[in-house]
């Protein structure tokens, strides 16, 4: 606009977002500003992220100002911008194993080297191809789904080994003392 004389008295910068001045001749009429916007269920997901215990961190390439709003808007933990990948070994060394979540091309990388790797189903192929996990849809609802299934895989799959392992140790001692049989023993082993 001062390259080509317009006087910009009505201009008001904007809190975020990426602005763009217009001018029709020499006269400033207005501004655009392009601004993300949350998903709809994303304060929700961020919500149910943290009563699971967990911090929540958003890594993004966009400048840290427009990045800071749209993380308080979700109600995120952290922020940190630009140097995707080595802001999520930092969170690593931080907070210990890391899931990252991303749909574009450029975070492909992140994916690869997070702990687990997740990319939205309607994301680019490079992120698709890179993550460990793929979400069949958007919604930001499916991630705290996700996490709260595999907790629980996990809670059933160590129950199962110590029923198992229980049963194994009780054979073995009825065993020894002489109350159990081969059936027994082979039940114990193989059919636990």
């Amino acid at each position: 606009m001062q390259h080509f004389g317009i006087k910009c008295e009505a201009y008001e910068a904007a809190a975020s977002g990426s602005e763009v001045l217009v001018a029709e001749g020499s006269t400033f009429i207005g501004q655009l500003v392009i601004n993300d916007t949350l998903k709809e269920d994303a304060q929700a997901a961020i919500a149910t992220l943290k009563k699971q215990g967990l911090v929540t961190a958003m890594l993004t390439g966009d400048a840290q100002k427009e990045a800071q709003a749209v993380a308080s808007a979700a109600g995120i933990d952290e922020v940190r911008a630009q140097d995707k990948l080595n802001e999520l070994n930092k969170i690593r060394n931080k907070y210990g194993a890391v899931m990252f979540v991303g749909d574009g091309i450029n975070d492909a990388p992140v994916l690869a080297g997070a702990d687990v790797g997740a990319a939205m189903g309607s994301g680019a192929d490079a992120a698709i191809e890179a993550a460990d996990v793929v979400f069949m849809n958007s919604e930001m609802k499916a991630i705290p789904q996700a996490i709260a299934i595999a907790r629980a895989t996990g809670s059933i799959a160590w129950q199962n080994v110590v029923f198992a392992l229980g049963v194994k140790v009780l054979i073995m001692v009825a065993g020894l003392m002489g109350y159990a049989s081969m059936w027994a023993a082979v039940f114990a082993d193989t059919g636990v």
